[in-house]
């Protein structure tokens, strides 16, 4: 990467999330090198319902991404699962490729970047935790075994309401969720949705020797990758999920409230 302006030495990135997201941003931001520089979008939709924002998010993504206008962006991230969690692996990743050779620097998708985390881990596996709907958390799954890893299990965090089901939620019940998959012994436990809380309880879970991820982590790792291309590279992977990884300590200094799990 290279940067024309003066923040982001190592690159501007593009990153695009749910209208009303509180929790994406926060998360992938907390996670990037020094020196590279974060630049969100919004996904807008009018729609009450989300099953059509989901829709609309996708259908509309030339209007979002051209919401960035000329800023000379090294990459973007696609940062919601549900609208493409309908694809077939194979027409995902070609939509995304096309997107990327339309804009002149590569696209990721959230789906594909927790893919790659598998294919990067050897997962085979996974439990879930869906802060979705029932039937959002079935398309979900779905996708998910499309993969060829197993889901041992499937648990939901405990809803306290508020203006958005998922942004409302809080670190305890995501863990708490977890750890209910923890019997199961997964080799992996994915925290699913860009809208819920997930870097403690990762941090939680990974000091008691059990790898997760999420959206927004694997983002994050994508999106790092970018300068190199080599975006299944297991190191750089597994060098986030170590207790001594540099965003740990910027996470506590930034969000120390967040940290109480």
């Amino acid at each position: 990467m290279k940067n024309e302006v003066e923040y982001g030495a190592q690159g501007i990135l593009g990153l695009l999330v749910p209208q009303a997201n509180t929790t994406a941003e926060p998360e992938v931001q907390i996670m990037l090198d020094p020196d590279l520089a974060l630049l969100t979008g919004r996904l807008m939709s009018p729609q009450p319902e989300m099953r059509e924002r989901l829709d609309d998010f996708l259908t509309n993504i030339d209007q979002f991404i051209e919401s960035f206008s000329n800023a000379p962006l090294a990459g973007l991230g696609f940062l919601i699962t549900g609208s493409t969690y309908h694809f077939e692996h194979s027409a995902e990743d070609a939509y995304f490729e096309q997107m990327s050779q339309r804009y002149g620097y590569p696209i990721v998708s959230a789906g594909q970047s927790i893919r790659r985390a598998f294919t990067a881990l050897g997962a085979k596996r996974v439990g879930l935790v869906s802060p979705y709907p029932q039937w959002l958390t079935e398309r979900s799954a779905a996708y998910w075994a499309r993969t060829g890893v197993e889901l041992v299990g499937i648990e939901s965090p405990q809803a306290v309401g508020g203006f958005h089901n998922i942004y409302t939620l809080r670190n305890d019940a995501v863990l708490a969720a977890a750890e209910r998959l923890l019997p199961l012994k997964p080799d992996l436990i994915l925290l699913a949705g860009a809208g819920m809380p997930t870097l403690a309880p990762i941090m939680a879970l990974a000091d008691r020797g059990c790898a997760a991820i999420s959206s927004n982590f694997c983002m994050a790792w994508q999106l790092m990758q970018m300068p190199s291309g080599d975006y299944l590279n297991r190191e750089s992977l597994v060098r986030l999920m170590q207790p001594e990884a540099p965003w740990r300590a910027a996470f506590r200094l930034r969000y120390p409230a967040a940290c109480n799990v």
